[in-house]
């Protein structure tokens, strides 16, 4: 099987391997991103983090997601993840995801990245649809989605119970004919 690998301007994105764990556990423990994401959960484990790198590859290999490894190009520096997940290729869509490193934020990194998930699902799969969300205590992550040609949909109320409390999740997405015309 061949390796998914894109190059951007600024950074080279491809499969995740076993040798990027240390990488990885060091973006995916930082308390800024974990205040600012849906999904990660406190406190990970290198246990989970091996557990997780090896469901990003079963997930791939059975269609469902397509996670991906960022790496700055100039120093193959790990700086965080992006992918297409939530994969419905029954109603030809896919969510899209993604965080970086605190320490490239605001860098326009997460931008170039989602802009190449936004090629890859619309040029590969031919997807129709392609969302995402985001907390909407997030304003960076909806930037993120706005600057890649998302448009807003709207805001799921207390949608998320995080820490004990509820959190409101903003939804934005593109479709096919969008992104074409841009």
């Amino acid at each position: 099987m061949f390796e998914k690998k894109f190059i951007t301007e600024r950074l080279l994105i491809r499969e995740y391997k076993k040798n990027d764990i240390d990488g990885f556990l060091h973006v995916i423990r930082q308390p800024e991103i974990y205040a600012t994401t849906y999904g990660i959960p406190r406190n990970y484990s290198r246990f989970r983090g091996e557990w997780w790198l090896k469901t990003i590859k079963e997930n791939m290999n059975r269609n469902i997601s397509y996670e991906f490894a960022a790496f700055l190009r100039n120093t193959n520096r790990y700086i965080g993840n992006v992918g297409l997940i939530n994969i419905s290729f029954e109603h030809n869509r896919a969510d899209i995801s993604y965080y970086i490193d605190k320490d490239y934020m605001n860098m326009g990194y997460a931008t170039e990245a989602a802009a190449e998930m936004l090629r890859y699902g619309f040029e590969k799969y031919g997807f129709n649809k392609i969302q995402g969300i985001c907390m909407s205590c997030n304003p960076a992550s909806r930037r993120v989605m706005e600057k890649i040609g998302m448009k807003f949909e709207g805001t799921l109320r207390q949608d998320m119970l995080k820490d004990g409390t509820y959190y409101d999740i903003d939804r934005l997405s593109i479709l096919k004919d969008e992104y074409y015309k841009k």
